[in-house]
């Protein structure tokens, strides 16, 4: 059981020991109402932590939250039994619908991702030589030989796995993931460098932002299909040397970097960035490891001031908004 969970309050016990069809009905579906709400905000918080797979905003965190004690209460409601009567196994199920429902979630924001994650699923549940198994509250992953082992890689990275770009042979792909991290791997980690290799990454909403500027910080555009992104691109090119610089290494998706999407896409190449940002590869080779990058780091490699800095994605972030209307 992913969740753990606590001692029950003496009011609900207490209500559990009364005849049924008493009053104590009414207060058991209150106070399993309030623990499922404690266990669903726990689960939530596990699936969506900061790093793994993205960043909730609030109405999708309290969305989900709503829907899945929903189907909670709908089920208490209309057994044929009392709220509570298998109390026992009563945070397990709750835990088991609230991850239904963030994945219902993520089905429908990150499809390819999904579809990634269900090839690698069926052969770790399907081949002998993997196996998944339960290491604290995480599910992870490894060779049939690893099966138990309590330490895992919490990240893979795609650029440090032997494995040909495009490549979507699962066993193939899973072998070179493993082999990479030399342990096992913690399944949505290995899910995010797989989908990195198969080239399956879902294109998210990126967001040219200025974070010093209170209330200055705006979506600049949904960046819905790969013609957004190659139009954007050339927008970027021709801004001014500076205005791209202040840009592209602090392009940022849900705090996480966003350059790197254009790669990823196949809009522009690594090589093409550098040479965007008047860079030798071997000047940028280290900035794109670290990006994004903060501002005193791009002041410092501008020689200008963290202000004007600021000031010119700003003034980057206006000029792409005007030009991606037309």
């Amino acid at each position: 059981m992913l969740i753990t969970a606590s001692e029950y309050p003496p009011e609900l016990i207490s209500a559990l020991d009364s005849p049924p069809a008493s009053e104590s009905d009414s207060t058991i579906e209150r106070l399993l109402g309030q623990r499922a709400e404690e266990v669903i905000s726990r689960v939530i918080a596990q699936r969506f932590r900061a790093g793994r797979i993205g960043q909730l905003r609030a109405e999708e965190r309290e969305d989900l939250r709503a829907n899945a004690l929903l189907r909670v209460l709908q089920r208490l409601r209309g057994g044929n039994e009392r709220p509570g009567r298998s109390i026992q196994d009563f945070d397990n199920y709750v835990a088991v619908v609230a991850f239904h429902v963030c994945d219902d979630l993520v089905r429908e924001r990150l499809p390819r991702r999904t579809s990634a994650k269900n090839r690698l699923r069926y052969l770790l549940r399907h081949d002998r030589r993997f196996a998944l198994w339960n290491a604290g509250e995480e599910s992870v992953c490894g060779f049939e030989e690893w099966r138990g082992a309590q330490v895992f890689a919490a990240a893979v990275a795609a650029d440090q796995v032997q494995h040909t770009l495009g490549d979507r042979d699962v066993p193939r792909t899973l072998s070179a993931i493993l082999a990479a991290a030399g342990q096992p791997v913690e399944i949505e980690a290995l899910v995010t460098c797989a989908a990195e290799l198969w080239q399956m990454v879902d294109v998210p909403a990126v967001t040219i932002d200025d974070q010093d500027h209170a209330g200055a910080s705006e979506p600049a555009r949904d960046v819905e299909n790969r013609e957004f992104l190659v139009k954007l691109w050339e927008e970027i090119r021709q801004l001014n040397r500076p205005q791209r610089v202040a840009l592209l290494l602090n392009l940022r998706d849900e705090g996480g970097p966003a350059t790197d999407l254009f790669p990823l896409l196949g809009v522009a190449t690594v090589e093409a960035i550098a040479e965007t940002l008047e860079l030798t590869p071997d000047q940028f080779a280290p900035l794109w490891r670290e990006l994004p990058i903060e501002d005193r780091d791009i002041a410092s490699l501008l020689g200008v001031s963290r202000q004007q800095v600021i000031n010119l994605r700003k003034a980057a972030r206006e000029r792409l908004a005007r030009r991606m209307r037309y």
